[in-house]
């Protein structure tokens, strides 16, 4: 879950968040588990990086050192992350499917910066998660997270130029689609990221006018569509972005109850262990039940229902266990009190 303080409202309001989360990671399954008739589910993606940003500045300030951040982030991340590359590429290197080498590289979580497949296509965004923290990392080391609205406007105003000179030229799609270039600049998804931010510092109260142009320009950014593998249309993907900025909005500021259910919170909890487990859940229980797993009712009864169990498995032993540790290593330890006489 979320950590924000404990006050009752400030828990129902991280509540909806995590609903919205499990929101987005079911329809990355659906669209995993169903296909075509869930193809839009892919932009769950999308809903993920608006919280990302959300979260990321709101726990950038406060941790006490760049050190504290890198540990939690690790903690965070690494766990699960580390289950499902068990789990995907012992199956994938047990049938043939993948060299060790690509397991091994895989398990470090930076494949995409040597230039390595990914084990499971579901990989692909966390590439994105960490060149969104090492520069969220920089403007802290930098002190400049009370001046983030103007880097945000400044990283859009840049974004759009990039795109504007592709579209009205005709030119530069080889190098946007460059990976050094997605790193750099992240010109596909960094206005989520800044949506999230500038949502963040909305509902703490400390909004400027550069902090609303940024978040109206981020979504006018969709405009541009999504013209990656996905290819998503301009007005599409600008409704649909633009529906979950509202959302997050939403969701944070009290305004969405219905989010903060048990059901959907206790998924959004598990929400990333069930990103990174419902592929090689599928994988295996495919492979085990063989042309059965080609019935229609196979991805409901099987395995919608065993990816959940296994994230919420995972959840409870890999992920809770990994953050308390960290928690407890983080936590300053408490002042030893002087021995009277």
């Amino acid at each position: 879950m979320i950590y924000m303080p404990t006050s009752i409202s400030n828990v129902r309001r991280m509540h909806a968040l995590d609903g919205l989360r499990g929101l987005a990671a079911l329809g990355v399954v659906a669209y995993h588990y169903l296909d075509t008739p869930a193809y839009y589910g892919l932009l769950g993606v999308e809903l993920f990086f608006v919280i990302s940003g959300f979260v990321i500045l709101m726990t950038l300030e406060r941790v006490r050192s760049l050190s504290q951040f890198a540990m939690g982030r690790a903690c965070r991340l690494y766990p699960a992350y580390w289950l499902s590359v068990a789990a995907a590429g012992l199956f994938l290197w047990a049938t043939n499917q993948t060299p060790g080498k690509t397991v091994l590289i895989n398990a470090t979580m930076l494949q995409a910066f040597l230039y390595a497949p990914n084990l499971i296509s579901p990989y692909w965004t966390l590439a994105y998660e960490l060149v969104f923290y090492a520069a969220m990392a920089i403007v802290f080391a930098a002190k400049r997270l009370r001046n983030i609205d103007v880097v945000a406007v400044a990283w859009l105003a840049l974004m759009i130029l990039v795109r504007s000179l592709m579209l009205l030229t005709g030119h530069g799609f080889r190098l946007y689609n460059d990976w050094m270039v997605q790193s750099l600049l992240m010109p596909q998804f960094g206005h989520l990221f800044i949506a999230g931010m500038m949502l963040y510092r909305i509902n703490t109260g400390r909004a400027t006018i550069l902090t609303r142009v940024a978040l109206v320009l981020s979504v006018l950014y969709s405009l541009f569509g999504r013209s990656d593998w996905a290819h998503i249309g301009p007005l599409l993907y600008f409704s649909v972005n633009a529906a979950f900025v509202v959302a997050v909005w939403a969701a944070s500021t009290g305004r969405a109850r219905a989010l903060a259910t048990p059901l959907l919170a206790e998924l959004g909890v598990c929400s990333y262990s069930l990103y990174l487990l419902h592929l090689p859940v599928k994988l295996i229980l495919s492979h085990l039940f063989g042309q059965l797993s080609e019935q229609p009712w196979f991805p409901f009864i099987v395995l919608f229902p065993a990816a959940v169990g296994a994230a919420l498995l995972s959840r409870r032993y890999v992920e809770q266990p990994a953050q308390l540790w960290a928690r407890k290593r983080l936590e300053p330890a408490p002042a030893t009190a002087e021995k009277t006489v």
